[in-house]
C-alpha cells in the first residue's frame, strides 16, 4: 500500500465530518476527518399537564395555611393536604424562593411577604381603597359594632378585603383577608339574591321603599357572629361588587336592628353612587 493513501477501509468517512485541504507546498491534497464536536442536548420542557399539577399541588401547600396560623410545621401540612412529605418540602422549596413561604427557625413555615403583595395589588385593582374603610369606620363609630366589607371568590366562599374593629373589641372574629364559606347568613344572602352561583336560581330580593337601598338582616346563622346586617354594593352595569355589613353578638345588635339596618342601607347606597353604579 502507497503510504500517502487512505483506503475506504483505513477511515470511515462521516457525510457531516469536516474536509481539511492541506495547504499548498505541503504535498498532495487530501481529506481528514476530525469528529464533529459534541451539540449541546435540548432539555424538553415539562409536559403542559405536569407543569400545571405542579402548580395545583403548591396552591393546596399555600392553601393549609388557615386564619390564626402562624407556623405550621411539616406533619401538619402533609395532614392538611395529603401529599408526600417529601413532595411538600420540593414544592415548599420553590415556593421559599418566590417568596411565598419563610422558614422558620424551628423547621416550621409562615406564609411568606409575597402573599401580602399579591393580595394589595388584587385590593387596588378594585378601586376600592379610597372609597371602602372610610365608611366602614363610620359606621363602626355609629353602631358600635364591626363592619367589613366582602367579595365573593367562587361559588361557595367569600373574602373580607376590609375590616374595621370597635375600639374595646377583645375579640376580633373576623380581620381582613379571611376567607369564610357564602353561607346562609345576610352576607351569603346578598351574594345569593345579587350574584348567584353558576347554574343556582338567585334568591327573592327582598321588599324595597322607593328610592330605597335593598337590606338584610339575619340571626343565629353563625355561632361565633350570629347576628348580622348586609346591604348590596352595585358597580357600573348593575353587578354586585360585594357586601357591606355589620355583625356582632345576637343579644346586643338584635335588638337595634332596624336602626342598624338604615345605617347600613344608606352607606351601601353611597359607595354605589360612589362607584357610578
Amino acid at each position: 500500500m502507497e503510504p500517502n493513501v487512505l483506503t475506504v477501509d483505513a477511515v470511515a468517512v462521516r457525510a457531516d465530518a469536516p474536509v481539511i485541504q492541506a495547504g499548498r507546498g505541503t504535498g498532495p491534497e487530501r481529506t481528514a476527518e476530525r469528529p464533529a464536536p459534541p451539540r449541546a442536548r435540548l432539555l424538553s420542557p415539562p409536559s403542559t399537564a405536569s407543569g400545571v399539577a405542579a402548580v395545583g399541588r403548591a396552591m393546596t401547600v399555600l392553601g393549609a395555611f388557615r386564619p390564626g396560623d402562624t407556623a405550621l410545621p411539616l406533619r401538619v401540612l402533609a395532614a392538611r393536604t395529603g401529599l408526600y412529605k417529601s413532595t411538600i418540602l420540593r414544592l415548599l422549596a420553590s415556593l421559599e424562593r418566590h417568596c411565598c413561604v419563610k422558614r422558620n427557625a424551628d423547621g416550621s413555615w409562615s406564609p411568606g411577604p409575597m402573599l401580602l403583595h399579591w393580595g394589595s395589588l388584587y385590593t387596588r385593582s378594585l378601586g376600592l381603597e379610597a372609597l371602602v374603610p372610610p365608611v366602614l369606620d363610620s359606621l363602626t363609630e355609629a353602631t358600635g359594632h364591626g363592619a367589613a366589607f366582602w367579595v365573593r371568590t367562587d361559588d361557595e366562599r367569600r373574602i373580607c378585603l376590609y375590616r374595621s374593629a370597635p375600639p374595646r373589641t377583645l375579640r376580633v372574629a373576623v380581620q381582613a383577608g379571611d376567607m369564610m364559606p357564602l353561607g346562609g347568613a345576610a352576607t351569603g344572602r346578598v351574594f345569593a339574591t345579587w350574584d348567584p352561583g353558576m347554574g343556582e336560581e338567585a334568591e327573592p330580593a327582598p321588599a324595597v321603599a322607593p328610592g330605597g337601598h335593598p337590606v338584610v338582616a339575619t340571626q343565629g346563622s353563625r355561632d361565633i357572629d350570629p347576628a348580622a346586617v348586609s346591604a348590596p354594593v352595585f358597580q357600573p352595569g348593575g353587578a354586585l361588587c360585594g357586601a357591606l355589613t355589620i355583625s356582632g353578638a345576637s343579644e346586643r345588635l338584635w335588638p337595634e336592628a332596624e336602626r342598624v339596618k338604615g345605617l347600613v342601607a344608606e352607606a351601601a347606597a353611597g359607595l354605589t353612587r360612589g362607584l357610578m353604579g
